[in-house]
Parts: C-alpha cells; structure tokens; sequence
C-alpha cells in the first residue's frame, strides 16, 4: 500500500525527476482536474514546448484508475495521427504515472467564443464541423471513442482542427443500447461523439446569436434554423433516430450549409 503523496509533494519530486534527469524544464501548471494535471515543458536546448500529464497522487493506490490512465497513453499511441497529440515518453515516479506529448499552440474554441468574442456563420460553422468529422472519424476507425468532445478540447490551429485530452476515451463497443443508459454522454460507440459534436454545433451557431426575447425557448425556437439543419442536429442529439456512424452523419451535412 502506498502512502499518501500530497500533490504538492509530487510536483517537488516530478520537477527534481524531470530537470535532472531529461533535457526538459517545468515552467508552469496549465491544467488540472479530477483525475490529471497538465504541466508545460520545454526542452532546453532546442526551446521546443511540450505538455507532460501526470495522474493525480490521490489515485496512486487505484488500480483502475491508473489503467486507466495508461489506456489513455496507449489509445495516444496507437492513434498516431497529426491531429492529435503524439506521445513521446511515458514513465512513472513514486507510482503515478505520466507522459510528455506535443504542445499544440491553438485556440481552443472555448476561447474562441467566449474569450474573443469571435462568432461564427451557419456556412463557417459546418465548414469546421466537417473537418472535426473527419479527425473523429479517423479516432472510430482505430476503434476509439473520445466521449468529451466539449468546446475546451477542440482546438484550432491554421484552419486545422486538433483534439486533446482522452482521459474520458475508451475503445468501441459493438450494439450498446441508448435505452439501457441514462446518459448518452457515457455510451461507448459512436453516439457519444456525436451527441459531444452536436453540443459543439450549437456553440458555434449561438456565437452569432443576439436574443430578441427575455423569456428563455428551446435552441429550435431561438436559432430559427432551416428546417434541414434542425433536423440534422437532432439526429446528432439523438432527438431523432441516431446516424449509424460518423461517416453517415458527415455524407448528411444539408447542401444549403454551403454559401449559407
């Protein structure tokens, strides 16, 4: 059984271990939640940036959450592709164990939105719907589902969309049922993507929004979108009858999006 490491403690011993050790320097914490926490790096010599994640110290004596965590490390490997992170080492110290990847110097469109004010059109915002398709697309064809696809974890970068954090992926099953899980957020298919890509959408469609009326109405009523479109977003919702993968909803975008 371990003892308890505070996560002080660790930080202490991580940056020892890390600027001893490796041609990496620490130079700030840029994220953290339950079960992670997200420091930058950068390599002494070349001034390269990098983002080393570690498991929380709390969850040292989990073993399911630290396979967990290594699921996530090896589903970053396997992917290998440019619009994701690449791993290029991964290790433990007193227990926890982490990984150093890519920095990718986007936007995430979190910050878009809400931090630039920036908004977007209906033509704009399918245009980047259907470049997120394909990179999700290309995760489902290695059999992986990321079930957080949320404005924080989708960058954008030269017109280029990237997906980060796969603490919450897990690997594809086959004929899970909606009806025997309450929330679509947590289904290990395709549906869980695409439920996150629809909530995605309508952020992008609620940057350009300006309320007329005070009283608070469904998205359907305050969006007034074409007909097509709503119903398109609602198979993604699961409103209506699901789209049987991602590349059925990607050959569905409504030709009235273009030049919209």
């Amino acid at each position: 059984m371990f003892q308890f490491i505070s996560e002080a403690n660790i930080n202490r011993i991580l940056k020892h271990y890390i600027e001893g050790k490796t041609p990496f320097q620490i130079q700030a914490c840029i994220g953290k939640g339950s079960y992670g926490v997200a420091h930058l790096l950068i390599d002494r010599q070349t001034g390269t940036r990098y983002v080393l994640k570690r498991m929380r110290s709390k969850h040292r004596s989990d073993e399911r959450q630290i396979q967990k965590f290594k699921q996530e490390i090896s589903m970053l490997k396997k992917l290998d592709i440019s619009n994701v992170p690449k791993v290029y080492l991964d290790n433990e110290i007193e227990g926890i164990p982490y990984y150093i990847m890519d920095y990718i110097d986007g936007h995430t469109f979190e910050k878009e939105i809400f931090g630039e004010g920036k908004t977007y059109s209906i033509e704009e915002s399918f245009t980047i719907l259907e470049k997120l398709f394909q990179v999700v697309i290309q995760l489902h064809n290695h059999k992986i589902v990321h079930r957080d696809l949320r404005i924080p974890n989708i960058l954008i970068k030269n017109d280029t969309i990237y997906i980060i954090d796969f603490g919450l992926s897990s690997y594809m099953k086959n004929n899970v049922l909606k009806e025997e899980i309450d929330n679509p957020k947590i289904l290990e298919d395709h549906r869980s993507d695409l439920y996150y890509i629809g909530h995605f959408l309508l952020y992008l469609l609620y940057s350009s929004y300006e309320p007329t009326n005070r009283k608070e109405q469904s998205w359907q009523e305050e969006l007034q979108l074409p007909i097509e479109i709503e119903t398109f977003i609602e198979r993604l919702l699961l409103i209506r009858p699901a789209f049987s993968s991602v590349e059925e909803a990607l050959q569905s975008i409504p030709t009235l999006t273009k030049g919209a």
